[in-house]
């Protein structure tokens, strides 16, 4: 997001911003940054005397201001009318529609901020900003790609919901994921943006912000319902969100939408904004009224659906079908929520590789039934201690992963050795699991590696954490197998770390995508890339006699089909070169996630953070690059 065409906040904005993270910050020091800026000084009072804040007494100065409405609604004022002067920029520079533009934003954030006086589920002004800012990506999409960005969604309807899905289809990115990159390039606070980042996001809320990004989020749908020319659908969901998220009645939900409307157009003319005509409220509302008890009978039936979807996708995007375990997008979650939680709280953390010994043979010995008893009991097994100390998640094949949070290295080490032993105590009885008759021994190897405060690797990534556990599991399988060893133990690999270097095929046929992957993957000199545009490029990059590379990143969506359907033949590879799948998709959904994971990638990339950060994004393909461990 260092592009120099984005928007930009004036400096007296970002001085209020950085002024307001100081919880004891005077208003004195507030009210002399505003007006530092005779301009915007008089906006604000201005838009402060108007009817919208309907004051009994006019407010001379913004001192005053402050004293009076608070701190939230000056700085509320200074970012909109900073939103406003950005955009009047880009009006210049092209035919971005801003009408149609600031139609949504103030009749989005005029809902809110009703919304959120009368359900008094978040800050007013707060939820006033979070709606006015939603769609900032949209501006930033522009700012960057111009007439690239409006020839992409050049089909795109009046409902604004359907945006985001074309935005997909055509750019791989949609303009919440790229909203969030700018409010944090504008350094907005977090609840602000996650409002930005998931106000298309109905199914998903962060715990900490949950009240608000909801308010914004049903503001938009408000304002849908203000805005298009068929407001049924809009209106329908709109009473959907309201009763299921702050339990609004339908007669209390349609008195706040006519209110948002009066409140819409003062705002507007406070902003000196141009939003069009005035919709016409009773009439929308006359038509909802007559469809009543067909509209809550459609509610019900939509409520009862959307439980029971998110309900089976939640258990299917966190459990592997076969052993029960919780399956490796969990871990990609859960190992970055414990390492988070272990930098704020100073506590260490371990995570315990266990990978199955010459489980290979099992498959060509017993036959496939007989592996998939082995892993099931063996997930049991493991399962019975881990599942008491931390998130237990099968990896891949036969590899197992352990996130203990709370767990130093020497303790990593002792529970490391319990889990071997609760292996290799007893013979497994297979008959159990569907195979009768078969009784096997099997051991494991098992990898421990820790961050832990006031040693060396205090400062390590959860991705260089996870790296030492693997390497770990190396040092086992070199010692013999059936045993423990830990990130501290030296040994066979140890000589082996030098950096080698690795060949990476980058199949994304986004040019300014793939320039931006190739330049984040140059920053490592052990890496080389080879690039390719669609499915036909990479299969002749992947055939007989090429330099195969050791990593294959692969953009989900491709011109000629799917990502994912080059991963059974980079599978048949494997006989004579082991190469590590990468799935990455600039719609990092559970849905996206579950579905390349099942069909055989060993990671899945968020596009958008891939590219924004560079140095994380390296250290998951370095980590990638490891070579193939023995059985």
């Amino acid at each position: 997001m260092n592009c120099s065409t984005l928007p930009s906040l004036p400096a007296v904005a970002m001085k209020v911003l950085e002024l307001t993270r100081d919880p004891k910050v005077s208003i004195a020091a507030i009210a002399t940054t505003v007006q530092m800026d005779p301009a915007l000084s008089t906006k604000v009072l201005r838009t402060v005397n108007s009817s919208y804040y309907a004051l009994t007494v006019p407010c001379p100065n913004i001192s005053r201001a402050m004293s009076l409405l608070g701190l939230n609604t000056v700085k509320a004022l200074v970012l909109g009318f900073s939103l406003v002067d950005c955009t009047k920029r880009l009006g210049r520079e092209g035919s971005l529609d801003l009408t149609s533009f600031w139609r949504r934003a103030v009749y989005g954030a005029a809902s809110a901020r009703v919304l959120a006086v009368h359900t008094r589920a978040c800050d007013p002004e707060e939820a006033f900003v979070g709606a006015l800012l939603q769609d900032i990506g949209i501006l930033a999409c522009f700012a960057a790609l111009k007439s690239e960005y409006l020839s992409a969604i050049s089909d795109a309807d009046e409902d604004h919901d359907t945006l985001a899905a074309l935005e997909h289809e055509r750019l791989g990115f949609d303009h919440a994921h790229v909203g969030r990159m700018l409010a944090e390039k504008w350094r907005l606070p977090p609840q602000l943006v996650e409002c930005v980042a998931l106000h298309h996001a109905d199914g998903s809320c962060p715990a900490s912000h949950e009240r608000l990004v909801r308010t914004v989020q049903l503001s938009r749908l408000a304002a849908g319902t203000l805005t298009v020319a068929n407001p049924r659908e809009k209106h329908r969901a709109f009473h959907v969100g309201a009763r299921q998220w702050f339990d609004l009645a339908f007669s209390e939900a349609d008195a706040l939408i006519e209110s948002a409307a009066r409140s819409a157009r003062e705002l507007a003319k406070s902003l000196d904004l141009r939003v069009g005509a005035a919709p016409d409220v009773t009439a929308i509302l006359s038509e909802a009224h007559e469809r009543l008890s067909e509209s809550q009978e459609a509610m019900q039936q939509e409520s009862l659906d959307l439980k029971s979807r998110n309900e089976e996708l939640a258990r299917q995007s966190r459990k592997d079908g076969l052993t029960g375990a919780f399956n490796r997008a969990h871990f990609d979650q859960e190992s970055r929520a414990v390492a988070a939680a272990s930098r704020e709280s100073g506590k260490p953390y371990s995570i315990i590789f266990l990978d199955a010994d010459k489980f290979k043979c099992v498959n060509d010995t017993h036959g496939h039934q007989a592996g998939d008893a082995v892993l099931i009991e063996l997930s049991s097994r493991l399962r019975s201690i881990a599942d008491r100390v931390g998130t237990f998640c099968r990896y891949g094949g036969e590899e197992f992963v352990l996130v203990a949070p709370g767990v130093d290295l020497e303790k990593g080490k002792k529970l490391a050795e319990l889990l071997r032993r609760v292996v290799c105590g007893s013979p497994f009885d297979l008959s159990a699991h569907g195979v009768d008759g078969l009784v096997l021994p099997v051991t494991i190897s098992v990898g421990v590696a820790s961050c832990e405060p006031g040693t060396s690797t205090a400062g390590w990534t959860v991705e260089q954490t996870t790296h030492a556990a693997d390497q770990a599991v190396y040092a086992a399988k070199e010692a013999g197998r059936n045993c423990v060893r830990s990130a501290d133990d030296g040994g066979p690999r140890a000589a082996r770390s030098a950096p080698l270097t690795r060949r990476v095929l980058l199949v994304e046929d986004d040019v300014f995508c793939a320039r931006l992957a190739m330049k984040s993957l140059a920053s490592d000199p052990s890496l080389t890339v080879v690039t390719a545009r669609n499915l036909a490029e990479a299969r002749v990059a992947l055939s007989v006699g090429k330099a195969l590379p050791d990593v294959a990143l692969i953009d989900l969506n491709l011109p000629d089909g799917r990502g994912t359907e080059l991963l059974p033949l980079i599978r048949s590879l494997r006989a004579t070169h082991r190469i590590i799948s990468v799935i990455m998709s600039g719609d990092p959904s559970d849905a996206n996630r579950a579905s390349a994971l099942a069909a055989g990638a060993e990671m899945f990339l968020d596009k958008v953070e891939f590219l924004s950060n560079a140095s994380e994004a390296v250290a998951q393909i370095r980590n990638a690059c490891a070579p193939p461990r023995a059985a």
